[in-house]
């Protein structure tokens, strides 16, 4: 991937003298960036422009060429990909559109671009794509002309889309943020955005990558690449349509869809996801400032109402006000003219009217053993305190640098101003108090889940793998879904605990395994046709009497037949009526990017009204398995709450873990879900009381 960033030498295929040409901008942006490397002009008509010759094919030219960028009609780039293995080219931009995007035409020319590059060798960016630029080097091919505003740093942006990566170095420009390097991948028909992850994680400019994507191409890829990653990676995934609810046979269908796991996967393999450009702009402003240890602020503020404003998004981001030193606070009392103001934590400092007493007291603030973070407040007029306001605070955030603790700074001035504050320093400022404090605030919430990132260890358990195997082959023999007392054995065999049941064809088989059970007990349709039993009227419970079961079983009868004219019903599930404890949800659903993925929930008749649930991609740690549990609003019940006796948890979470493996075990498992699960008080277990499995097939 280095080779298309680093190039000692470039050919732009596609120029030609006419003004309107695109690939002139090419050139132009080459000269306009000072590209360190050698550039040759190619078209098929010759000439000359910017002074320089157009060969008429990239095999005329003399030299090597490292990099090929093309922008020609797409039914010409076949035929070009062929020269470029001609010449010796192994790396080409390819930024015409064109391809898989008009339809079967632009389709047949993509494949036989694929087939000639594959042929020859050849890594491709592309097609449909505006290029890449590197700020180090001066390496700058997109099409539209740019002019060279961007500051050299440390932030890569990988973008799907080039308006939105446009806009994304349109946010860097204008807040004076460095630039490593950015590209624009489009169709991604060979190299892909993991492609350039992995490269950029060990690239010795890049410090922050950002993507913006519409579509992950390897979803498992993407989360190991993450978790190697020593850098921050913020991601803007767009295109959240939930095209995984089309299968919906399971409760775990309807209430996971393909963004729901998409935001569970990030947050365990540590990629921040943002939204809005502020939301990018704020992690890029944070983000290399230095790490905050605690949770306790400083605020200090030359406005009363700013304070204020301040204090209330503490809260809201869970910071707390550290308190200050009597004597820190007779200290910077001393040098108020009048003693109007009661001190405390946010520090109001309207009173003051110097800036070096300013420099002290925000630096004095950092050293506090008991602050781990500063946010200073500051209001100035420019015409009258502008040169001292921003050696001030240019002073302030070197120290705080130096002293390890992040201080943000908000500035309320003239526009002007805060334009030339943002290009001359090389700290951040905000312009919103919030922003100052939530910026804070990301920053230790993604380092907080970034430290948690770990690649999942193998957990040994006991299972019985060949008899789920048999029952999974024998329903894809017949070409449907396990049934459910089939459903009931998998989990059986990979230890989940069910109740013990039994499944009766008639009416009289129904009453003898009521009396071996012993009343009262729950009858439940078998039926393939029969996805959620109970809103058809296919489950009946607490049945006390033979009397009970009988009319069960002829009303249960009738509803399914009535709901479902077609239904082959089996026979019916009968089994003990369980009692007592937390009815909970476990489900499994094959995501089509990041494979199996597990979710709990609130379960029972009501799963899908309260819609809590906690998703993670499978496989994870037993720690990660208890996180779920905690990220439920139920959670505090199950902990025991107010001294109440809390819920076999434990049990619960090898449940978790049990299923996890049956996911990765059975990767023709599309859904399943076990709802309800009832947890039991604190000893007691857990039980499996339903069972629903959906199967990949043909």
């Amino acid at each position: 991937m280095r080779d298309f960033f680093y190039p000692k030498s470039v050919a732009v295929i596609g120029v030609s003298p006419r003004e309107n040409n695109l690939a002139r901008q090419i050139v132009r942006n080459l000269v306009e960036f000072d590209f360190q490397g050698i550039y040759y002009l190619v078209g098929p008509k010759g000439g000359v422009q910017f002074g320089r010759r157009i060969y008429r094919s990239v095999v005329d030219i003399p030299d090597r060429i490292d990099l090929a960028v093309i922008l020609t009609p797409a039914a010409t780039v076949p035929a070009i990909m062929e020269e470029l293995g001609e010449k010796g080219v192994k790396r080409a931009i390819i930024e015409t559109a064109g391809f898989t995007e008009k339809g079967e035409d632009g389709a047949a020319i993509a494949a036989e671009v694929i087939r000639v590059a594959k042929k020859n060798d050849i890594r491709f960016i592309g097609p449909n794509c505006i290029g890449v630029i590197n700020r180090h080097n001066g390496l700058a091919v997109p099409f539209t002309y740019m002019k060279n505003v961007y500051r050299k740093g440390g932030v890569t942006i990988i973008s799907q889309s080039g308006g939105v990566g446009i806009s994304y170095l349109n946010e860097l420009a204008s807040e004076s943020i460095g630039l490593n390097c950015f590209a624009s991948v489009g169709n991604k028909m060979n190299v892909d955005e993991n492609d350039l992850l992995e490269h950029f994680i060990e690239e010795e400019n890049t410090e922050i990558i950002c993507m913006y994507l519409e579509a992950i191409s390897d979803g498992k890829r993407l989360m190991d690449i993450a978790r190697r990653s020593k850098k921050p990676i913020l991601l803007h995934k767009s295109n959240t349509g939930e095209l995984g609810k089309r299968i919906a046979a399971s409760h775990t269908a309807s209430l996971s869809g393909d963004d729901d796991i998409t935001d569970a996967a990030l947050k365990q393999c540590g990629i921040a996801r943002f939204y809005e450009p502020e939301q990018l702009v704020n992690y890029l402003k944070a983000l290399p400032l230095p790490s905050i240890k605690g949770n306790r602020l400083g605020v200090i503020s030359r406005s009363g109402g700013h304070a204020v404003i301040a204090a209330d998004e503490c809260e809201q981001q869970g910071f707390s006000l550290a308190p200050f030193d009597e004597q820190f606070i007779k200290e910077i009392e001393s040098n108020f003219r009048a003693s109007v103001i009661k001190l405390s934590n946010p520090l109001d400092l309207g009173d003051l009217f110097d800036m070096e007493v300013y420099d002290n007291i925000i630096t004095r603030t950092l050293k506090e053993p008991n602050v781990d973070g500063v946010v200073f407040l500051h209001t100035y007029l420019s015409q009258t305190e502008g040169d001292a306001s921003r050696q001030l605070i240019n002073g302030v955030m070197h120290k705080a640098k130096e002293i390890g603790k992040p201080l943000t700074v908000y500035v309320a001035t003239d526009h002007s101003e805060i334009a030339a504050l943002k290009h001359d320093l090389e700290f951040p400022v905000f312009t919103d108090v919030e922003d100052a404090i939530r910026s804070i605030a990301m920053v230790r919430d993604f380092r907080e889940r970034e430290s948690m990132v770990e690649t999942p260890p193998t957990i040994e358990m006991e299972l019985d793998h060949e008899r789920a195997r048999a029952i999974i082959d024998s329903c894809k023999e017949k070409d449907r879904d396990p049934l459910l007392d089939e459903a009931l054995e998998i989990f059986e065999a990979y230890g989940l605990p069910t109740l013990p049941s039994g499944y009766a064809q008639t009416e009289d088989e129904a009453v003898e395994l009521a009396e071996k059970h012993g009343y009262p007990v729950v009858l439940k349709i078998i039926a393939p046709e029969v996805s959620h039993k109970s809103d058809l009227g296919g489950v009946q419970i607490n049945l006390k009497s033979e009397r009970g079961v009988r009319k069960a079983w002829n009303e249960m009868y009738d509803s399914i037949l009535r709901s479902v004219p077609n239904a082959h019903i089996e026979g019916m599930m009968v089994q003990p009526m369980a009692k007592g404890g937390a009815e909970m949800i476990l489900g499994g659903k094959k995501d089509r990017l990041f494979g199996p993925a597990l979710m709990v929930g609130i379960g029972g008749v009501y799963v899908e009204v309260f819609r809590n649930v906690s998703i993670r991609v499978v496989p994870f740690s037993r720690d990660e398995a208890c996180q779920m549990v905690d990220d439920l609003v139920i959670s505090p019940i199950l902990r025991g709450v107010r001294g109440q006796t809390p819920y076999d948890v434990n049990a619960f979470v090898d449940c978790i873990m049990r299923a996890s493996r049956l996911m990765l075990d059975f990767p023709e498992i599309l859904e399943f879900d076990a709802n309800p699960i009832r947890v039991r008080p604190d000893g007691k277990g857990c039980v499996a009381l339903d069972a629903r499995i959906v199967l990949e097939r043909t």
